[in-house]
């Protein structure tokens, strides 16, 4: 049976690490994964790795961050981590290195190089910093193929990389685990706050500026004749980087004076809050594959989303969702006063939508188009 290290440096859960998971889960049996990422934050990937039988490595590997003081941490300890993870490869006779996390994540490259393994680069952005993309370009000559996890990926590295075999491969939903006609156990939140007759509008997203909150608020603010029937919520994390970015949410809020929006701490299982929403909202700037959008799809949600990534791929304006163009609050806000005052349209936009996910984004799919790459890169037989 193939191995395979699978290295990203960044442990915070988030759509990358949830596919990783997903991904070594679904190939249990096929191919030997193990996931490989920082000990630092790495405590709810722990967990998840365990409930799901899933092999890992946490290690001291650093990240980089967006203060000088941690950056340059990460320049100095980056040899030293290279040396590291090369031999804990050669030490676990992996037989393909899959670099997970985007175009910014090297370490791994250079230490496949460094055990003499082959090494599958996996991009899952449609936007970098010249800096990063400019060192992508020279380094992606390491890569012995690629794995692009949306069309818009590709399109938007493929003048940077050299011509070496490449997949698309979308995101994963396993639609069994998110399914609509499950039990859910009820959300305390909910139950507290709103009341059963009000439509929920919200988001599963961390706090974070490519997630363009900003957009949902002004948009919340632009629907408030509906206040007394609909709220406002989103789910995610507020990591410590980002508590600047929290308060000017908060701040913009209290001055559109808007007192049906909530924000929602990350739940392990967000399936009963998806199971109440009535429209899922996505106001990304930039996605690849957005995973919490398929899951809402998955569980027969209506969606209005930017058009970011491959959205347009599997939501088709009009027939399974709605889609604005990128900062546009006021069409944002039209799509979600259509989708309130038409029950019915919900109701058929969801049902399209969780066909389409069962067919084009389920997660066997994507796990015997991984099982094709690591295949073919690594030449197992």
């Amino acid at each position: 049976m193939i191995r395979v290290a699978n290295i990203i440096e960044e442990a915070r859960i988030g759509g990358p690490q949830i596919r990783n998971l997903k991904v070594a889960k679904v190939l249990r049996g096929q191919v030997d994964v193990t996931l490989i990422f920082p000990n630092q934050n790495s405590r709810a990937i722990k967990k998840q790795c365990k409930l799901l039988g899933v092999n890992y490595l946490s290690l001291s590997l650093t990240t980089i961050k967006r203060n000088l003081i941690d950056i340059l941490l990460y320049i100095i300890f980056f040899p030293f981590e290279v040396i590291m993870l090369a031999k804990i490869l050669k030490k676990y006779n992996f037989d393909l290195v899959h670099v997970s996390g985007g175009c910014w994540q090297s370490k791994g490259i250079f230490a496949a190089k460094l055990a003499s393994i082959k090494v599958i680069w996996e991009l899952n952005d449609t936007y970098s910093p010249t800096l990063i993309r400019n060192i992508f370009f020279f380094l992606s000559h390491l890569a012995n193929g690629f794995i692009f996890a949306s069309e818009k990926t590709k399109d938007y590295y493929k003048k940077l990389i050299p011509n070496r075999k490449s997949f698309i491969i979308q995101s994963p939903v396993d639609t069994n685990f998110f399914n609509p006609y499950l039990k859910y156990p009820k959300e305390k939140f909910i139950n507290k706050k709103i009341e059963k007759k009000k439509i929920i509008i919200g988001t599963v997203s961390n706090i974070n500026p490519v997630k363009n909150l900003e957009m949902f608020i002004k948009a919340a603010k632009k629907l408030s004749f509906y206040s007394d029937k609909i709220v406002f919520i989103v789910i995610g994390n507020i990591y410590a980087s980002q508590n600047e970015y929290f308060k000017k949410l908060n701040s913009l809020i209290k001055e559109l004076s808007i007192k049906n929006f909530f924000f929602l701490n990350y739940r392990e299982d967000v399936r009963p809050l998806l199971k109440l929403i009535n429209i899922y909202v996505c106001t990304s700037r930039n996605e690849s594959s957005p995973l919490s959008v398929w899951e809402a799809m998955s569980m027969e949600k209506a969606i209005v989303s930017t058009d970011v990534g491959d959205i347009k791929k599997f939501i088709n304006n009009g027939n399974n969702g709605l889609v604005v163009r990128v900062g546009n609050d006021k069409n944002l806000a039209k799509g979600i006063k259509k989708l309130i005052d038409r029950s019915k349209l919900r109701q058929r936009f969801g049902k399209k939508s969780r066909q389409i996910a069962e067919n084009k984004l389920n997660l066997k799919r994507c796990g015997e188009l991984h099982s094709l790459a690591y295949k073919y890169i690594s030449n197992y037989k």
